[in-house]
């Protein structure tokens, strides 16, 4: 496709999923109508279609994904007007990405397009979610199904939010677990009059496709959405501006950028959404200023100015308390974690490092070069994860980061099936991270071991250095694991090492630290260990097994979970336990091996 153009179109919308139309003739809704271009008694053409999709604000990937569907459904047709059998396609797809990035818009498009082309009898859009499909009773979701898949016929179901169906995602997972088998037959009996999109976050998706084993077969394209950059944030802003007869004042633009940049890339991000509702808040803002000012001219109840934009939202720790006696809070919650005493002073030592800087730059001096990356070495189980999340948010409550959220993740967060689709993954998950920590599980699994796949590790390890020098003061990045493998990981990248500078290491927990623990986690429970109980787990402790004392803080509670289960036997043949009888664990409790 040609001529793509890189100002604003539209659409993302009223409803989050549309722009506002830059020819500002005020048409918004389902794209084009019969008879805009092709006279009353014809169709909306595929160039006029395609046009429309190429006037979209970004998505280059997504359009042209579409492009090359679109090329493939025209080699059909003439395979078949030659006389030729059609070349085997599944037209369902899976549209993977964040809230707010034109899913809806190009679905829309999409089954116009098809339409056009002859594949699709009606193509109009029937948009459904969980509530739509599933119903409280078992039998009415498949009748339920089947009504909004009828009136798809001719044109696309789109199934937002998709993953929902899943057994995966909570309560009543049977229901959807019907809704799911119903529709995979349905979608087999009427496969060449419908098309369907399931839709959502892209980490859903495919837990989604793997809850049928008919799924995977009949969805076999995955087109990915990103994020909409700042620069495309901006332009649907200004689209909105030109739509609503406003415009930019000198600096609003960069001010616009400025607020784009800060906003944190996480779960509530929702790029087209959150553009509108900055516009919105401009509109307010310019409202409130001039209404101090008795008579405004016509450029000034246009003119948006750079104190029209605001600044960018915290989803971080709450500073009702002036962010002091959070930060109070945060360290002390720090100081009470059980042992782990060299890995506390690091921590505290980063913070006051970090704060300090941002106090000397805010005073104009000087400011010495700091990583924020950390490495955390050690074994399983002795609070790697708590700690990155009490460090995210001791930055801050610092204003270090702007949301201080933690996003784990792994591997196969990161590493796609594909070439070229771990860098997007990377990215994907970078984002979620903006304003926060990324904690990488196991890093060393993504350094190459010989074997299948480690090409595609190293792509993401890649594409993550790069993005960790471009966004260093937006993201801290933790690389987590055991000793001797993150060392192989860091010499096996040779960039990574001026990355990450400075190597917290965690210990295993003596057998008394780990009482402690349990302990703590039967007093959260509402249950008591007696004095002999207490011994009596301090030897399991020192005497259990190298493999067994590994799991450090896991252990802990496995063994905790046992004594609560041994508990639950031995109180269930008393005739009346007593409130004593029920929180008390005893030394008969404890189940030990041999």
């Amino acid at each position: 496709m040609t001529g793509m153009a890189t100002e604003l179109s539209g659409q993302v919308v009223d409803d989050g999923r549309r722009v506002p139309d830059a020819r500002g003739d005020g048409r918004v809704g389902d794209g084009p109508r019969a008879g805009d271009r092709a006279g009353a008694g014809g169709g909306t053409t595929v160039e006029d279609l395609l046009d429309e999709l190429a006037a979209l604000v970004g998505l280059d990937g997504v359009k042209q994904e579409v492009q090359t569907l679109v090329n493939l459904q025209q080699l059909a047709r003439r395979r078949r007007d030659a006389g030729l059998p059609a070349p085997p396609m599944s037209r369902h797809l899976v549209f993977a990405g964040p809230p707010g990035t034109g899913k809806t818009t190009i679905a829309r498009l999409y089954a116009q397009i098809l339409k056009a082309l002859g594949t699709l009898r009606k193509g109009h859009v029937v948009e459904v979610a969980r509530a739509d499909l599933v119903a409280q009773i078992v039998g009415g979701t498949a009748i339920k199904t089947a009504e909004k898949f009828t009136a798809a016929l001719g044109g696309v179901l789109f199934v937002d939010e998709a993953y929902s169906l899943s057994a995966e995602s909570g309560g009543g997972a049977d229901f959807g677990q019907e809704a799911i088998d119903t529709l995979v037959k349905l979608m087999e009996d009427h496969r060449d009059d419908i098309v369907v999109i399931a839709a959502g976050y892209s980490h859903e998706m495919r837990k989604f496709l793997s809850s049928n084993p008919g799924l995977a077969s009949r969805f076999t394209k995955t087109i990915e959405f990103g994020n909409y950059s700042v620069a495309e944030l901006v332009t649907i802003v200004e689209g909105f501006c030109r739509r609503h007869r406003y415009t930019l004042d000198y600096g609003t633009g960069q001010a616009l950028t400025t607020l784009f940049e800060r906003i944190p890339r996480d779960a509530n991000f929702g790029n087209g959404r959150t553009a509108r509702k900055v516009f919105e808040e401009m509109i307010g803002r310019q409202a409130q200023r001039l209404a101090q000012v008795r008579t405004a001219s016509a450029p000034e109840l246009t003119r948006l100015l750079p104190e029209d934009v605001g600044t960018a939202p915290s989803s971080g720790v709450s500073s009702s308390g002036g962010g002091r006696p959070d930060l109070d809070q945060l360290l002390t919650q720090l100081d009470g974690m059980v042992g782990l005493d060299d890995v506390k002073q690091e921590v505290t030592d980063l913070a006051n490092l970090l704060g300090t800087a941002r106090r000397r730059a805010a005073a104009g001096l000087p400011v010495p070069s700091l990583s924020r990356h950390l490495v955390f070495s050690g074994p399983p189980g002795t609070g790697k994860t708590t700690v990155a999340r009490l460090y995210g948010q001791l930055l801050a409550a610092l204003g270090v980061l702007g949301g201080g959220q933690l996003v784990e993740v792994s591997r196969a967060d990161l590493v796609a099936e594909y070439v070229g689709q771990t860098a997007q993954r990377t990215r994907e998950v970078f984002d979620r991270a903006r304003g926060g920590v990324l904690f990488v599980d196991e890093a060393y699994t993504l350094a190459p071991t010989g074997g299948s796949g480690s090409d595609f590790g190293r792509e993401a390890v890649d594409t993550l250095a790069k993005l960790m020098e471009d966004h260093r003061d937006d993201v801290v990045v933790i690389a987590a694991g055991y000793p001797q493998e993150m060392k192989q990981f860091l010499d096996g990248y040779p960039g990574l090492g001026s990355r990450f500078s400075r190597t917290v290491h965690f210990v295993d927990y003596t057998p008394e630290e780990m009482v402690t623990i349990l302990e703590q986690h039967a007093q959260t429970s509402g249950y008591e260990l007696t004095m002999d109980t207490q011994a009596a787990v301090l030897e399991l402790f020192a005497t259990a097994t190298a493999f067994e004392r590994s799991g450090n803080g896991r252990f802990a509670r496995k063994v905790l979970d046992s004594l609560i289960t041994r508990q639950a036997g031995r109180v269930s043949r008393l005739p009346d336990p007593s409130l004593e009888d029920l929180q008390l664990l005893l030394p008969s409790d404890l189940h030990r091996q041999g």
